[in-house]
């Protein structure tokens, strides 16, 4: 059946009428966000914590409240990216908010997915040295490092800067991309994000331990202790050798786990003394084309 232009008119009008409530939903939206961040500051005590307007768990929460309830032909992928780009600009909404990214050279992806995840007008600044990306954090002349997962630069390891007490305290947040790599929006380049941000639980996570060890003890003996204390074992990123005596091992352990948490604690104080640290540097929310 076709339809007369009178017609037309008519659902052209009902797009505009969207459009129109869509529009004022993210005004309101935007005041909201303005409203819960001033409350939020207001009644946390002053800390490099407080300063960046992110909250990766909540972040990761919504993203998957909004696509168990989806349904239609809009692709999901594209949902995610159009929330992502929401919510990375309303991070710039509430006060400068700038992004300092690894880049070896032009075209290597890191920058893609930073934008992807923190919005595409989000500022940036870009270094070729890891090291020098997660400085510009801790200096305060950004507010999230993006940096390339561990073992991919073998030569410059910067997850050992996140072992110790120095503040503030650097953490992992974020696993990259969150939804899963777009064309030509970086490739099969994943990254992980790092700021001074207390992670939070989601319901789906993992963790990362740096974990030190006397130097003869192999993955296979450090995992089968990991999983003596209840600790689940999904990735073996790194080992860097700090001493001709030991060893710093970095795991991906399944579950939010934080330092206070009893599995690591029994880990870190047991009777093994092959094992002399840990130490929670990350959590994050499992990624949605990760998630199991």
């Amino acid at each position: 059946m076709g339809i007369d232009e009178t017609q037309l008119t008519a659902l052209r009008r009902d797009v505009d009428t969207i459009d129109d409530a869509l529009h004022d939903l993210l005004m309101q939206r935007t005041d909201l966000i303005l409203r819960i961040g001033g409350a939020l500051r207001k009644g946390a005590p002053e800390g490099p914590e407080t300063a960046v307007a992110t909250r990766p768990g909540r972040e990761a929460v919504v993203l998957r409240r909004l696509l168990a309830r989806h349904k239609g032909p809009f692709p999901a992928d594209v949902l995610v990216r159009l929330w992502r780009e929401i919510i990375g600009t309303l991070m710039r909404v509430q006060g400068p908010f700038t992004i300092a990214v690894f880049m070896p050279e032009r075209g290597s992806g890191y920058l893609e997915i930073a934008r992807d995840h923190y919005g595409s007008y989000t500022e940036t600044v870009s270094y070729q040295a890891a090291g020098r990306v997660l400085k510009a954090v801790v200096e305060g002349a950004a507010s999230v490092a993006v940096l390339p997962l561990p073992g991919e630069t073998a030569s410059e390891a910067w997850w050992p800067a996140l072992v110790g007490d120095a503040c503030p305290r650097m953490q992992v947040i974020a696993r990259l991309p969150f939804c899963g790599p777009g064309p030509g929006r970086g490739g099969e380049i994943e990254a992980f994000a790092v700021a001074p941000v207390v992670p939070e639980e989601t319901g789906d996570d993992r963790s990362l331990l740096a974990v030190e060890t006397r130097p003869d003890v192999s993955r296979t003996q450090l995992s089968a202790k990991l999983a003596n204390a209840g600790l689940s074992t999904l990735t073996y990123w790194d080992m860097r050798a700090f001493a001709p005596d030991a060893r710093v091992h970095l795991i991906e352990v399944s579950g939010f786990v934080t330092d206070a948490d009893p599995r690591v604690q029994r880990l870190a104080h047991g009777n093994d003394e092959s094992v002399r640290y840990v130490r929670c540097i990350g959590a994050y929310a499992t990624p949605l084309h990760d998630a199991r």
